[in-house]
């Protein structure tokens, strides 16, 4: 989510040119998001497994054990976007985010599809590769190769509205931070802060996640697949919709 992703529209540079680049880039998405997946589903093995079985009073509630996996969450999201790879591609690994990068024009039509697919595939492929590595505590009840579940009462309805809403935020402020020169080297931060505190404020109950890619590898290995489009598309509309309120805002200064 830098302000420079992948060059695929300079002057020059042919059609075909273009293309390679642009699955080069996806192809680093999706590994990276493998990576988030896998640290992801580590994270949470540990705190809902290992350290929920070993510690007791505070940490064993669910509000314990988030405070716990949400700065992993949200600064690992951090470390991509900082890292070599993540200065490449923007370091989306959030269908969400490829899209609102897509309006604010730093990432070229033509990779959007496929940054989508790879994130997609990616998250599966993270999942899995967790699975292999930490063996069947993963897929045990209490990690469940950490797909997200809301609390139970919320609807279809009530989720979709959370996830829109707290991506709608992160987008905001990442605009924010792409039209601000003096602001773009905080975003990083900024959105790891955000992501981190919102898995705390709603981790128990919509879930909490507003990360299409995130839960999508695990609610398909463990067949929670109900609530699937409040979590895939919700955040897609707050996205959107954050794009066009900062683009109105931004235009309305000029």
């Amino acid at each position: 989510m830098t302000t420079r992703t992948i060059d695929t529209e300079g002057p020059g540079v042919s059609a075909p040119a273009r293309w390679p680049a642009a699955i080069h880039a996806a192809a680093l998405e999706l590994i990276m998001t493998a990576v988030m997946m896998f640290i992801a589903v580590t994270a949470t093995r540990w705190a809902m497994g290992t350290l929920n079985s070993a510690a007791g009073g505070w940490w064993n509630t669910p509000q314990g054990r988030l405070l716990v996996v949400a700065p992993i969450a949200g600064y690992t999201i951090t470390g991509v976007m900082l890292s070599p790879w993540g200065k490449v591609t923007g370091g989306h690994v959030n269908p969400a985010i490829t899209l609102a990068m897509w309006r604010y024009g730093r990432t070229p039509g033509r990779a959007v599809l496929p940054f989508i697919t790879a994130q997609l595939v990616g998250s599966f492929i993270g999942a899995v590769a967790a699975r292999l590595v930490w063996g069947s505590a993963i897929a045990a009840g209490t990690v469940d190769y950490a797909v997200i579940r809301p609390a139970p009462g919320w609807s279809w309805a009530a989720v979709a509205a959370i996830e829109a809403t707290t991506m709608f935020v992160i987008v905001a402020v990442a605009g924010i931070g792409l039209t601000h020169r003096g602001l773009g080297r905080f975003t990083p931060w900024a959105v790891g802060t955000l992501i981190a505190a919102q898995i705390i404020a709603f981790g128990t109950r919509s879930g909490g996640v507003a990360n299409p890619a995130r839960e999508f590898g695990p609610a398909l290995l463990t067949g929670s697949v109900s609530l699937l489009p409040a979590y895939l598309l919700a955040p897609l509309a707050g996205a959107l919709a954050a794009t066009v309120v900062v683009r109105r805002v931004t235009a309305g200064r000029r």
